[in-house]
């Protein structure tokens, strides 16, 4: 989508603008799902960088969030499992009450007519097992891998984002003029 940038900014734009009108309870008791894949190496402890190693809260997870704030969220899916993300403002400069409006969604990407189906079955293959390959689209990767921290991606109109692998280990995807993966490592 050639517009996911675009709109990515204006949306965080807004939601900065506004955060003040969010009051951190906002979110609270609400039944949405993940738009992204989150990993977690303590479900408890999620940082907002969202770091790439451990477990996968896969994209399309339906959750209820139990407690919303600008350094926290804790939601529970529909095993009753805990989960809580924590936004370390560092690394990722959006609260986590504006965080969640990004990550969550009131419509599964999943289901039949979702965001998912317009990928290529190669790109929701990767979407899937929360690769990054060349070739892949924008919204592929973000859908994969989740937004990149803002620290190092300030914008998703820049060629190359940022993420982390681990605390120590980064990892970059780079896109060419049509929006597309040329070289991820």
């Amino acid at each position: 989508m050639q517009q996911l940038p675009s709109i990515f900014l204006l949306t965080l734009g807004a939601l900065f603008l506004s955060s003040a009108a969010f009051a951190d309870d906002a979110l609270e008791g609400k039944e949405l799902y993940s738009q992204v894949n989150i990993w977690y190496e303590k479900p408890t402890k999620i940082l907002s960088t969202n770091y790439h190693v451990g477990g996968v809260l896969p994209v399309g997870t339906k959750i209820k969030v139990v407690e919303a704030s600008k350094k926290a969220l804790t939601f529970t899916d529909s095993s009753d499992a805990k989960y809580r993300i924590i936004c370390e403002l560092k690394h990722n400069n959006v609260p986590c009450n504006d965080l969640a409006l990004l990550w969550f969604g009131e419509t599964d990407p999943m289901a039949k007519g979702g965001k998912f189906e317009k990928f290529t079955k190669e790109e929701q293959e990767f979407v899937r097992a929360g690769y990054v390959r060349e070739g892949m689209s924008r919204d592929a990767v973000l859908m994969a891998y989740g937004y990149p921290p803002t620290i190092r991606t300030t914008s998703l109109d820049q060629a190359i984002w940022t993420y982390w692998k681990n605390r120590w280990v980064t990892e970059i995807a780079r896109f060419d003029d049509k929006g597309k993966v040329v070289e991820h490592r």
